[in-house]
C-alpha cells in the first residue's frame, strides 16, 4: 500500500496503547507488515515515558505517615479488646508489638524536615512519644531554621556580588557625556552605570558604577572628582569619579558620595553656567510620585566632596503640574530652568523656584527637551509632533512644528540648529510604540529608527538603519564623533548606538 495508506490503517502518533490500531484489533489481518510498522515491540509513548509523580511529601515524612497509620491500627485494636470483643491472633501480635512500632515513630520523628506540619497534624500519635524524641525534634526544627535563614543570607550576598559588566542585561533609559567628549555613560533598569569608551568602532565598557538598589534612570556627567552622578527607583542620588583618566578597564567603582532625594528619581541636570574650578555647582532634579513622596523638581549646591544641600524644592500639587520628563537650564539675563509634563505643558521657572510661565504644546506627555545656542527649545512626545519654541520672549511663540508619524520619547539638535525663517541645522527625533503595544498593534519596519529633518523645510534628511529593535528613550548629541558631529541613542533593547547626522552608524556596542 502507498505510505498513506499505511498512515490510516493506524500506525503512527494515533496508534493505540502498545501498538497501532490495526495491531491491536488484528495483528494477522493488518494491512501494515509488522516488521516495518512503527508499533513493533511495545513503543507507546506511555510504556517509555519516565515520568514519575511528585509529592510534596519526602521520604521520612511519608515513612512517619505509614507508621502512624499503624498505630492508629493498634489503638482500635486496643478499644476494641477493652470492650470484651475477641480478636484473632495475628490481631494481638500487633497489639504486642505497639512498643516495637513507637520506638520506630520515634526515630523518623527527630528526621523530619523542621517545616513539616505532620507533628501538629498527628498530635494523639505524638503524644505517645518520649519526651525526648519531642525535644529532639524541636532542636532539629531550630537547626534547620538556622540553615535556611544562613542560605537565604547566602543567596542575597551573592545576588549584591557585582560582577564587571561588559553590557547592559536590561534597557537603556538615559545616556550622558563625559567632560573631555571621549566616553559615555548610560544607565539602565539593570541597577548599573557603564562607561563606555568611544576609541574604536566597537563600543567597550571601561567601568561598571555599582550602588543603586533599583533600576537607574538619570545619569548626567560634569567636570570635576565629582561630575558623574546618577538617579533611580531607590530614591537616591549617587555621586561618582568621573575623570575618564583616572577610570581602568576592568574597574568597578562604588558611590564616592550619596544623598536621599525622595520619590523615584527621573532626571538629573548639571547646570551648564558653573565654570571649571567653582567650588560649588548647581545640579538640578525630578522625581516621581512613590508612596509618600510627590512629584518634585530639586536644586542642589554640590560643594566638591560631593556634598549636596538642597537649596529649591518644589513638591506643592497646586504649582507642580505632575511629574518632569526633563528639565533644561536656560540662560538670557536669568538663569531659568525649563520643565515638561505629562499633560502637554512646559515649565519655566526661575532659579529660586518661582513658576514663571506655563505652555501648552502638546495633546499627550511631552518625553524630552532640547535647547539651542540662538534660545529656541524642541520637545518630544507622544502625540507624534516637536515643536520649536523660542524662549528669548516672553510670549514664547511657536516657530515650527515637525511631524511624525509615531509616539516620540527623544529629540537632540545639531549644533548650529535654528529654526524659522534663515533657519539652519538638524533636529533629530526618536521614539516608537512602547513594549505593551508592540505586541498588540501593527508596527513600522523603521518604528525605531531615528529620523533626521532639516531645521528650515521639517523634510527628512537621512535616516539610521536597523539601529534598535525596541523604543528609543533618549538622544545626546557628541560634537566629537565623527567628522561632523553625530549623537548617540539609547533603548528598550538595552543597546547604544552613535551615528553621524547622515545615518551611519559611527559606534556601536554590539559587533555588526
Amino acid at each position: 500500500k502507498p505510505f498513506w495508506a499505511r498512515q490510516v490503517a493506524g500506525c503512527g502518533p494515533f496508534a493505540a496503547v502498545g501498538g497501532c490500531q490495526a495491531h491491536a484489533l488484528a495483528p494477522e489481518e493488518s494491512p501494515v507488515e509488522f516488521d516495518h510498522c512503527w508499533c513493533a515491540g511495545v513503543m507507546s509513548w506511555r510504556a517509555e515515558s519516565t515520568f514519575k509523580p511528585s509529592s510534596k511529601l519526602q521520604d521520612e515524612e511519608k515513612e512517619f505517615l505509614k507508621l502512624v497509620k499503624k498505630v492508629r491500627d493498634i489503638l482500635k485494636l486496643e478499644e476494641r479488646a477493652a470492650k470484651g470483643d475477641m480478636l484473632e491472633a495475628l490481631q494481638l501480635e500487633k497489639i504486642a508489638a505497639k512498643d516495637k512500632v513507637l520506638k520506630e515513630v520515634a526515630h523518623w520523628a527527630v528526621k523530619l524536615p523542621g517545616e513539616t506540619e505532620l507533628f501538629h497534624k498527628n498530635a494523639d500519635v505524638c503524644d505517645l512519644l518520649p519526651t525526648g524524641t519531642l525535644k529532639a525534634f524541636e532542636r532539629k526544627k531550630q537547626q534547620d531554621q538556622q540553615e535556611k535563614e544562613r542560605r537565604a543570607a547566602r543567596e542575597i550576598k551573592k545576588r549584591e556580588q557585582v560582577e564587571f559588566m561588559t553590557h547592559h542585561e536590561k534597557p537603556i533609559v538615559d545616556i550622558a557625556l563625559s567632560s573631555d567628549g571621549t566616553h559615555l555613560f548610560t544607565c539602565s533598569k539593570d541597577k548599573y552605570v557603564l562607561c563606555w569608551t568611544m576609541k574604536d568602532k566597537l563600543l567597550q565598557v571601561v567601568t561598571t558604577f555599582a550602588g543603586h538598589k533599583g533600576a537607574v534612570f538619570a545619569v548626567d556627567a560634569s567636570f570635576g572628582p565629582y561630575g558623574l552622578v546618577s538617579g533611580g527607583a531607590d530614591g537616591e542620588v549617587h555621586f561618582w569619579q568621573s575623570d575618564t583618566s583616572k577610570l581602568r578597564m576592568g574597574d568597578i567603582a562604588s558611590p564616592s558620595a550619596k544623598l536621599s532625594h525622595g520619590g523615584i528619581v527621573r532626571v538629573l541636570r548639571w547646570c551648564p553656567f558653573d565654570v571649571v574650578g567653582s567650588q560649588e555647582r548647581r545640579l538640578a532634579s525630578a522625581s516621581e510620585k512613590l508612596v509618600s513622596s510627590p512629584p518634585a523638581i530639586c536644586v542642589w549646591r554640590v560643594g566638591d566632596r560631593a556634598k549636596a544641600e538642597c537649596v529649591v524644592r518644589v513638591d506643592d500639587p497646586k504649582v507642580l503640574p505632575g511629574k518632569a520628563n526633563d528639565i533644561r537650564w536656560g540662560g538670557g539675563a536669568m538663569v531659568k530652568l525649563f520643565t515638561c509634563h505629562d499633560n502637554g505643558f512646559i515649565g519655566v521657572w526661575d532659579e529660586t523656584g518661582r513658576l514663571l510661565k506655563t505652555c501648552k504644546l502638546h495633546s499627550a506627555p511631552i518625553m524630552s527637551l532640547a535647547l539651542a545656542a540662538v534660545g529656541q527649545i524642541v520637545t518630544a512626545s507622544h502625540d507624534q509632533t516637536s515643536v520649536v519654541v523660542d524662549v528669548t520672549t516672553r510670549e514664547m511663540p511657536t516657530l515650527m512644528v515637525f511631524k511624525a508619524n509615531r509616539p516620540l520619547n527623544a529629540v537632540c539638535l545639531s549644533a548650529d540648529f535654528k529654526a524659522g525663517e534663515g533657519g539652519a541645522g538638524t533636529v533629530v527625533l526618536a521614539g516608537g510604540k512602547n513594549a505593551r503595544e508592540v505586541t498588540t498593534e501593527a508596527t513600522r519596519e523603521d518604528e525605531f529608527e531615528s529620523k533626521m529633518l532639516d531645521a528650515a523645510s521639517g523634510e527628512e534628511q537621512a535616516s539610521t538603519s536597523k539601529a534598535h529593535f525596541g523604543p528609543v528613550h533618549r538622544l545626546l548629541h557628541l560634537p566629537l564623533a565623527g567628522k561632523c558631529g553625530g549623537f548617540g541613542s539609547v533603548s528598550e533593547d538595552g543597546t547604544l548606538k552613535v551615528h553621524g547626522f547622515d545615518g551611519r552608524t559611527l559606534h556601536s556596542d554590539v559587533i555588526e
